[in-house]
């Protein structure tokens, strides 16, 4: 590509509006001829939609990569319009990788159900509620691979939609996969970032409690205040340290970097933008609780007779847990791997790299699979 043509696509990604226009006013046909040719017309620009790379690789980037989406720096308004115009694109593409991990979630709880029947018929309600605690701490357990991994896959799909490239939800796991003790790594360490303070406070409060039932009532008293403010203060802090750490995967995954370093990385990028991850994170948690509302009326109903199974109830519940799952939880990983991508624009000028062809970026995610077309033109070129 000749730097005439380079300066000009440069132009149009930084200067206003008006500038866009002129520059294509320098011939009436000539929108006509860029959309023929594959190149981005000024209302292309402002849709994230609109422009879709061609076949030969001309246009945004170079002959390596042409991106489907304009990188530019993305208000807290537009990365949620983004997010929702891709998952709309490509509903089935981040529904069906949801599911996989909304699956297996279906069939733990399934077995965990099937289980406390048997105990609560041979062992009685006590025993099945101990049963109960135990095997959903042992879900947690089995399910967290498959969700990191499934975010991991969600990411790596995100960047192909990125670079207008054919993706599917196989091809987005093959190069995750091997790799998904990393990802465990890394959601184990947001996880405990988010309640270590709650449970620390929460062991003292718990335990001047139980001393104070002996007859303290002053301990009593001292243990629920130190519970409560553990819950309350850890809570914050949890919410904070969790945004902090949100951006951990899509760097590992982008830039190859360990757990340590994803997590400084997510640190690193997430400063100055903790308020757009926020909303990100509310608006799913919002979706959830409409799913929530839903089950309601069936969790009054077992509440009414907590003493029996309601299977049929439960069962309900567990589908629509699956539903709610597959719709919602690819809104939260777009979101937050928009403003990864975005971030990156804004402190490293990311979208010029891409500009340039991304020949400057970081090696091309590893995998025990050969890709032949990983994300080869996103990689890091920043600290890390």
């Amino acid at each position: 590509m000749r730097w005439g043509q380079r300066a000009e696509q440069m132009q149009m990604l930084f200067f206003p509006k008006s500038v866009h226009r002129e520059v294509w006013r320098r011939g009436e046909d000539r929108p006509a001829v860029a959309e023929e040719n594959g190149e981005m017309t000024p209302q292309d620009w402002e849709s994230p939609n609109g422009f879709h790379a061609p076949a030969n690789g001309r246009g945004y980037g170079s002959s390596e990569a042409a991106a489907a989406y304009a990188l530019r720096p993305l208000s807290t308004g537009e990365v949620l319009d983004r997010a929702f115009a891709i998952y709309r694109a490509h509903f089935w593409l981040f529904a069906g990788l949801a599911s996989l991990a909304g699956a297996f979630s279906l069939i733990l709880n399934a077995v965990q159900l099937l289980v406390q029947h048997v105990v609560l018929l041979h062992y009685g309600f006590r025993i099945a509620a101990i049963e109960k605690q135990i095997s959903g701490g042992l879900m947690g357990i089995l399910l967290m691979p498959v969700e990191a991994v499934v975010y991991a896959a969600s990411v790596f799909a995100l960047c192909e939609v990125y670079l207008g490239r054919e993706i599917t939800a196989k091809g987005a796991l093959q190069p995750t996969m091997g790799r998904w003790l990393r990802y465990v790594g890394i959601a184990l360490w947001q996880g405990w970032s988010a309640v270590w303070v709650i449970v620390i406070v929460a062991i003292p409060g718990a335990i001047l409690m139980t001393l104070g039932a002996r007859g303290g009532v002053g301990l009593v008293m001292l243990g629920g205040f130190v519970l409560f403010a553990g819950i309350v203060g850890g809570g914050v802090y949890g919410v904070i340290a969790y945004i902090r750490n949100s951006l951990a995967i899509p760097a590992a995954l982008m830039e190859q970097t360990g757990v340590r370093a994803s997590m400084r990385r997510s640190k690193t990028l997430a400063a100055g933008t903790k308020g757009r991850i926020f909303v990100v994170l509310l608006i799913a948690f919002a979706l959830y609780m409409v799913a929530g509302a839903i089950d309601a009326p069936m969790l009054f109903f077992i509440a009414r007779s907590p003493f029996q199974e309601h299977v049929i109830a439960q069962a309900a519940i567990l589908l629509i847990g699956f539903v709610a799952h597959t719709l919602v939880s690819p809104v939260a990983l777009i979101g937050l791997t928009l403003v990864y991508f975005d971030q990156r624009v804004r402190m490293e000028a990311f979208d010029l790299v891409m500009l340039l062809g991304g020949s400057a970026a970081a090696p091309t995610i590893a995998s025990e699979v050969p890709m032949a077309g990983g994300c080869e033109a996103v990689g890091s070129d920043g600290p890390v």
